[in-house]
């Protein structure tokens, strides 16, 4: 077994092209993490690396799509990805969050280190780089580890939208920060 880096080990950076085989790979193994009593088996298992893998590489081949997507790397390989770009969903831009983080996931082996605090920050920076003032996230209702996580981080609940798919109804919750430069600093103590 791999020894997990520390906060100090790991370096988080723009994505590139060539990682895309990682972040796919990462996406899968979270999704099998995190997911599973969460979403029906079938649902996580129709999530496959190569599923993942086509759409990484036209994410990160495509500069103009609007998508930046950060990598957490530690001395054995990635451990986390991020991305952001501009909101979605129309209600939440109506509402004034301007920016979306629309993926953030870190192997459970390597979380509660600082790595998805620091993925999130360095969001946070690329959005208001890019001009965003606020910024909001979807999250599955019952996730309740993700919820406590964003809620640390200064998230408040702006939003709830029930979507049906073919295996299930997602019951998500948006999670909004108002203050971008306040994300960037990290968990809200206490």
């Amino acid at each position: 077994m791999n020894p997990v880096p520390s906060m100090e080990a790991v370096t988080i950076r723009p994505a590139g092209l060539d990682d895309a085989p990682a972040i796919a790979a990462i996406h899968v193994a979270a999704w099998q993490e995190t997911y599973a009593g969460l979403l029906p088996a079938e649902m996580i298992a129709a999530h496959t690396v190569e599923t993942r893998l086509a759409a990484w590489t036209r994410i990160l081949g495509d500069p103009e799509s609007g998508t930046a997507v950060a990598v957490a790397e530690g001395p054995a390989g990635l451990v986390g990805f991020g991305s952001c770009g501009a909101q979605r969903a129309a209600e939440l831009a109506a509402d004034g969050f301007d920016g979306e983080v629309s993926a953030i996931y870190v192997l459970s082996a390597a979380q509660r280190r600082g790595i998805g605090s620091t993925l999130m920050a360095a969001l946070a920076a690329h959005l208001r780089r890019s001009g965003h003032r606020a910024a909001s996230l979807w999250v599955l209702r019952d996730n309740a580890t993700a919820r406590r996580f964003y809620a640390r981080l200064g998230g408040v609940v702006v939003g709830e939208r029930v979507e049906r798919r073919e295996r299930a109804t997602l019951v998500e919750v948006a999670y909004g920060w108002r203050d971008l430069a306040a994300l960037r600093r990290g968990p809200v103590p206490g």
